[in-house]
């Protein structure tokens, strides 16, 4: 069976994934750790890191498949794929902690600046991709 990259998973980058959200998890449980050594709430920083070398690597091995994909159409599939969880877990995070839904916490993620990060991020790195791309990089 002839094995092509783009269609290989790479189980070890998942792995990554797991233990950067692992160390990003357990740096938010320092409120837990109050009693015996607060200390034990670390590696958040590293996590991070570590989550965004695997992610930009990810994104760079995957944007060979869309070559020929202008910016708007290739940034509405990362929003396709970002979104849809995103928007549940608004829902999902409103039941369980009472916050009133509203139209521009569910559309535009008002209060998760991260993702509005990540949105204007996607832009820059395509901006910055695809002349590394065109030129052989990457």
């Amino acid at each position: 069976m002839k094995e092509n990259l783009n269609k290989q998973h790479l189980y070890s980058l998942d792995f990554l994934k797991f233990i950067a959200a692992i160390f990003i998890t357990n740096s938010h449980f320092q409120p837990l750790y109050e009693g015996v050594n607060t200390a034990f709430a670390t590696f958040g920083v590293q996590g991070n890191a570590l989550f965004f070398f695997v992610a930009g690597f990810l994104l760079m091995m995957g944007f060979d498949k869309h070559k020929g994909q202008n910016v708007v159409d290739w940034y509405k599939a990362r929003i396709r794929r970002l979104w849809p969880s995103v928007f549940l877990w608004a829902i999902v995070a409103a039941a369980i902690w009472n916050v009133a839904l509203t139209i521009p916490r569910l559309v535009l993620m008002d209060g998760y600046w991260f993702l509005q990060a990540i949105a204007v991020a996607y832009l820059f790195f395509y901006i910055l991709a695809k002349p590394i791309k065109r030129n052989g990089g990457g």
